[in-house]
Protein backbone atom coordinates (compact mmCIF):
# COMPACT_ATOMS: atom_id res chain seq x y z
CA UNK A 1 0.00 0.00 0.00
CA UNK A 2 1.17 3.57 -0.96
CA UNK A 3 1.05 6.34 1.44
CA UNK A 4 0.55 9.81 -1.03
CA UNK A 5 2.05 13.28 0.33
CA UNK A 6 -0.38 15.98 -0.18
CA UNK A 7 -1.34 17.83 -2.80
CA UNK A 8 -0.31 21.23 -1.03
CA UNK A 9 1.93 22.28 2.21
CA UNK A 10 -0.15 21.62 5.10
CA UNK A 11 -0.60 24.74 6.85
CA UNK A 12 -2.32 24.35 10.15
CA UNK A 13 -2.25 21.80 12.92
CA UNK A 14 -5.60 21.45 11.65
CA UNK A 15 -5.05 20.39 8.39
CA UNK A 16 -1.95 18.02 9.39
CA UNK A 17 -4.33 16.20 12.01
CA UNK A 18 -7.14 15.90 9.48
CA UNK A 19 -4.41 14.45 6.88
CA UNK A 20 -2.75 12.31 9.72
CA UNK A 21 -6.78 10.88 10.33
CA UNK A 22 -7.09 10.23 6.11
CA UNK A 23 -4.19 8.33 6.28
CA UNK A 24 -4.79 6.26 9.82
CA UNK A 25 -8.80 5.11 8.28
CA UNK A 26 -6.98 4.30 5.02
CA UNK A 27 -4.37 2.10 6.76
CA UNK A 28 -6.85 0.23 8.62
CA UNK A 29 -9.23 0.06 6.08
CA UNK A 30 -6.37 -1.61 3.86
CA UNK A 31 -5.66 -4.13 6.83
CA UNK A 32 -8.75 -4.78 7.67
CA UNK A 33 -9.59 -5.56 3.57
CA UNK A 34 -6.31 -7.98 3.81
CA UNK A 35 -7.43 -9.52 6.64
CA UNK A 36 -10.78 -10.57 5.14
CA UNK A 37 -9.23 -12.07 2.45
CA UNK A 38 -6.73 -14.15 4.13
CA UNK A 39 -9.30 -15.04 6.08
CA UNK A 40 -11.80 -16.18 3.20
CA UNK A 41 -9.04 -17.83 1.80
CA UNK A 42 -8.12 -19.54 4.80
CA UNK A 43 -11.60 -21.17 5.01
CA UNK A 44 -11.56 -22.12 1.72
CA UNK A 45 -8.39 -24.14 2.13
CA UNK A 46 -9.49 -25.48 5.21
CA UNK A 47 -13.05 -26.93 3.51
CA UNK A 48 -11.28 -28.51 0.35
CA UNK A 49 -9.18 -30.31 2.79
CA UNK A 50 -11.99 -31.36 4.73
CA UNK A 51 -14.16 -32.23 1.23
CA UNK A 52 -10.52 -34.57 0.28
CA UNK A 53 -10.87 -36.28 3.52
CA UNK A 54 -14.43 -36.68 3.42
CA UNK A 55 -13.47 -38.56 -0.35
CA UNK A 56 -10.78 -40.23 1.14
CA UNK A 57 -12.75 -41.64 4.28
CA UNK A 58 -15.77 -42.63 1.36
CA UNK A 59 -13.07 -45.15 -0.40
CA UNK A 60 -11.38 -46.24 2.68
CA UNK A 61 -15.07 -47.23 3.41
CA UNK A 62 -15.67 -49.40 0.28
CA UNK A 63 -12.51 -50.96 0.52
CA UNK A 64 -13.30 -52.40 4.41
CA UNK A 65 -16.97 -53.53 3.36
CA UNK A 66 -15.20 -55.55 0.59
CA UNK A 67 -12.29 -56.93 2.46
CA UNK A 68 -14.73 -57.38 5.83
CA UNK A 69 -16.53 -59.70 3.06
CA UNK A 70 -13.71 -61.52 1.48
CA UNK A 71 -11.93 -62.67 5.46
CA UNK A 72 -14.89 -64.84 5.66
CA UNK A 73 -14.14 -66.76 2.67
CA UNK A 74 -10.12 -66.69 3.46
CA UNK A 75 -10.81 -68.38 6.75
CA UNK A 76 -12.67 -70.81 5.09
CA UNK A 77 -9.48 -71.80 2.38
CA UNK A 78 -7.20 -70.77 5.28
CA UNK A 79 -8.70 -73.91 7.45
CA UNK A 80 -8.92 -75.91 4.15
CA UNK A 81 -5.05 -75.31 3.83
CA UNK A 82 -5.00 -76.61 7.92
CA UNK A 83 -6.28 -79.30 6.87
CA UNK A 84 -4.58 -80.27 4.10
CA UNK A 85 -1.80 -79.81 5.69
CA UNK A 86 -2.85 -82.60 8.94
CA UNK A 87 -3.56 -85.26 6.42
CA UNK A 88 -0.33 -84.64 4.40
CA UNK A 89 1.59 -84.89 7.88
CA UNK A 90 -0.51 -88.24 8.72
CA UNK A 91 0.18 -89.49 5.26
CA UNK A 92 -3.33 -89.67 4.24
CA UNK A 93 -4.48 -88.24 0.76
CA UNK A 94 -5.29 -84.59 0.07
CA UNK A 95 -8.05 -83.10 -1.38
CA UNK A 96 -6.87 -80.91 -4.20
CA UNK A 97 -7.64 -77.16 -3.36
CA UNK A 98 -7.79 -75.14 -6.49
CA UNK A 99 -6.92 -72.15 -7.16
CA UNK A 100 -8.40 -68.90 -4.47
CA UNK A 101 -7.80 -65.27 -5.15
CA UNK A 102 -6.72 -63.15 -1.72
CA UNK A 103 -7.52 -59.89 -1.05
CA UNK A 104 -5.89 -57.20 0.74
CA UNK A 105 -6.91 -53.69 2.03
CA UNK A 106 -4.86 -50.88 2.97
CA UNK A 107 -6.69 -47.65 3.80
CA UNK A 108 -5.21 -44.51 2.40
CA UNK A 109 -4.50 -41.23 4.27
CA UNK A 110 -3.26 -38.71 1.04
CA UNK A 111 -5.72 -36.63 1.37
CA UNK A 112 -5.00 -36.03 5.60
CA UNK A 113 -0.99 -35.72 4.84
CA UNK A 114 -1.96 -33.63 2.87
CA UNK A 115 -3.56 -31.38 5.03
CA UNK A 116 -1.29 -31.73 7.60
CA UNK A 117 1.88 -30.49 4.96
CA UNK A 118 -0.01 -27.81 3.85
CA UNK A 119 -0.93 -26.13 7.05
CA UNK A 120 -5.23 -26.40 6.50
CA UNK A 121 -5.10 -28.36 9.39
CA UNK A 122 -4.36 -24.96 11.45
CA UNK A 123 -7.31 -23.17 9.80
CA UNK A 124 -9.82 -26.33 11.13
CA UNK A 125 -11.91 -26.35 14.00
CA UNK A 126 -9.41 -28.84 16.90
CA UNK A 127 -12.73 -30.98 17.25
CA UNK A 128 -12.55 -31.82 13.94
CA UNK A 129 -8.57 -31.84 13.69
CA UNK A 130 -8.67 -34.63 16.88
CA UNK A 131 -11.44 -36.65 15.41
CA UNK A 132 -9.75 -36.96 12.12
CA UNK A 133 -6.35 -37.60 13.51
CA UNK A 134 -8.25 -40.28 15.48
CA UNK A 135 -9.83 -42.08 13.02
CA UNK A 136 -5.90 -42.33 10.75
CA UNK A 137 -3.71 -43.77 13.81
CA UNK A 138 -6.30 -46.44 13.78
CA UNK A 139 -6.40 -46.71 9.99
CA UNK A 140 -2.67 -47.15 10.72
CA UNK A 141 -3.07 -49.76 13.30
CA UNK A 142 -5.27 -51.71 10.99
CA UNK A 143 -2.66 -51.69 8.28
CA UNK A 144 0.19 -53.21 10.22
CA UNK A 145 -2.21 -55.58 10.96
CA UNK A 146 -2.56 -56.22 7.09
CA UNK A 147 0.94 -56.31 6.95
CA UNK A 148 1.46 -58.99 9.63
CA UNK A 149 -1.15 -60.98 7.64
CA UNK A 150 0.47 -60.84 4.49
CA UNK A 151 3.89 -61.54 6.04
CA UNK A 152 2.75 -64.77 7.71
CA UNK A 153 1.07 -65.78 4.77
CA UNK A 154 4.27 -65.63 2.57
CA UNK A 155 5.54 -67.91 5.31
CA UNK A 156 3.02 -70.37 5.08
CA UNK A 157 3.21 -70.12 1.26
CA UNK A 158 7.09 -70.84 1.13
CA UNK A 159 6.31 -74.26 3.22
CA UNK A 160 3.22 -74.76 1.03
CA UNK A 161 4.97 -75.03 -1.69
CA UNK A 162 8.24 -76.66 -0.50
CA UNK A 163 5.74 -80.04 0.77
CA UNK A 164 4.00 -79.40 -2.39
CA UNK A 165 7.29 -79.52 -4.88
CA UNK A 166 9.07 -82.08 -2.46
CA UNK A 167 6.25 -84.14 -1.01
CA UNK A 168 7.56 -83.88 2.55
CA UNK A 169 8.15 -81.54 5.07
CA UNK A 170 10.08 -82.38 8.56
CA UNK A 171 8.03 -82.52 11.93
CA UNK A 172 9.31 -78.83 12.83
CA UNK A 173 8.45 -77.33 9.65
CA UNK A 174 5.07 -78.87 9.50
CA UNK A 175 4.33 -77.98 13.39
CA UNK A 176 5.74 -74.23 12.27
CA UNK A 177 3.17 -74.28 9.09
CA UNK A 178 0.46 -75.19 11.34
CA UNK A 179 0.96 -72.73 13.70
CA UNK A 180 1.34 -69.89 11.34
CA UNK A 181 -2.13 -71.28 9.36
CA UNK A 182 -3.50 -70.87 12.76
CA UNK A 183 -2.38 -67.80 13.31
CA UNK A 184 -3.40 -66.63 10.27
CA UNK A 185 -7.22 -67.89 10.81
CA UNK A 186 -7.47 -65.83 13.75
CA UNK A 187 -6.17 -63.18 11.93
CA UNK A 188 -9.04 -63.17 9.56
CA UNK A 189 -10.98 -63.11 12.86
CA UNK A 190 -9.45 -59.88 14.22
CA UNK A 191 -9.28 -58.07 11.20
CA UNK A 192 -12.99 -58.62 10.25
CA UNK A 193 -13.45 -57.01 13.73
CA UNK A 194 -11.43 -54.01 12.69
CA UNK A 195 -13.37 -54.08 9.33
CA UNK A 196 -16.77 -53.50 11.78
CA UNK A 197 -15.21 -51.01 13.40
CA UNK A 198 -13.63 -49.04 11.19
CA UNK A 199 -16.76 -49.18 9.45
CA UNK A 200 -18.54 -47.83 12.01
CA UNK A 201 -16.01 -44.89 12.69
CA UNK A 202 -16.67 -43.90 8.62
CA UNK A 203 -19.65 -43.88 8.68
CA UNK A 204 -20.02 -41.92 11.80
CA UNK A 205 -17.60 -39.38 10.00
CA UNK A 206 -19.59 -39.07 7.12
CA UNK A 207 -22.64 -38.31 8.97
CA UNK A 208 -21.73 -35.58 11.00
CA UNK A 209 -20.24 -33.79 7.79
CA UNK A 210 -23.89 -33.63 6.56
Amino acid sequence: MEVHAPHKPIQSIKEFLVHLLAITIGLLIALGLESAVEWVHHRHQAQDARENIMQEVRANQLGVLIHFKAMTNEQKRLEAILAEVIDLQMKRPAKPLGDFNWTYNFPVDSAWNATSSSGAIAYMHYRDVKRYSKLYDFQKLYSSYVQHYLEERHEMNVLTARLHAEGRLSDAEFESIKRIIQSEILRTMELQEMDQTLNSAYSEMLSSEK
